[in-house]
């Protein structure tokens, strides 16, 4: 089913306060640790320069803007949270490369019909938002010239442990944001089914990052 904004509650947890705080962090520090190693993932093993991207989920944009300004062509970013859009729009503009960034608001599994193909696409701590893995895999892996990228939480017994401490909380305050942990093998399996070859390129706290390369035609 499509990620419906306010059914998942993304703007309970993800509103202009949090944006905000995101980035006066970028601008002083730049990229998360996180995002510079899901980046350095991609760019070993495509070059940016020339390539389009589409970032699904992207918050402030940070890791789209870092692109851009390592040499990506064009870039989408799809959010639904329209508090990071307004934030990524302004971030874009001060960075020098709003005029090469598309901004949308709205659900990427309800817009992927409607969207071109691009080099590269990014899903940084996004899955876990969506119940239904296969609602973002799925379009994401058809639409992706070459590179699909995307970091979510770790199929451990610790990584469980802490997802499952967030989602108790948010019950307690009666929140319907809600963290949900998939399985890597089948996700890494539901792309390579598609044409993908999947590597574990890295980890970060509870966070694992992985790369889905287009396999050549044979």
């Amino acid at each position: 089913m499509p990620c419906d904004c306010g059914a998942v509650g993304l703007e309970e947890i993800f509103g202009d306060r949090t944006a905000r705080h995101e980035a006066k962090r970028f601008r002083k520090k730049g990229l998360t640790p996180r995002s510079k190693k899901l980046l350095d993932a991609v760019e070993r093993e495509i070059p940016l320069a020339g390539a389009t991207s589409l970032e699904v989920g992207a918050g402030i944009g940070a890791a789209t803007i870092t692109m851009l300004k390592r040499g990506v062509a064009r870039s989408r970013i799809v959010d639904a949270v329209p508090a990071y859009i307004a934030v990524a729009e302004q971030l874009a503009a001060e960075s020098g490369v709003a005029d090469s960034l598309d901004l949308e608001l709205g659900d990427y599994v309800e817009r992927a019909a409607q969207l071109p193909s691009f080099d590269i696409i990014l899903m940084d701590r996004v899955v876990c938002c969506y119940p239904v893995r296969q609602d973002l895999l799925a379009p994401a892996a058809a639409q992706a010239v070459r590179v699909i990228a995307l970091t979510y939480p770790r199929g451990t017994w610790w990584s469980r442990m802490g997802v499952a401490a967030i989602n108790l909380t948010s019950r307690a305050r009666r929140l319907a944001f809600r963290v949900h942990v998939h399985p890597p093998q089948e996700m890494q399996g539901l792309l390579r089914e598609r044409g993908y070859r999947t590597r574990v390129a890295g980890h970060h706290g509870v966070w694992e990052i992985m790369v889905a390369t287009r396999a050549p035609a044979v």
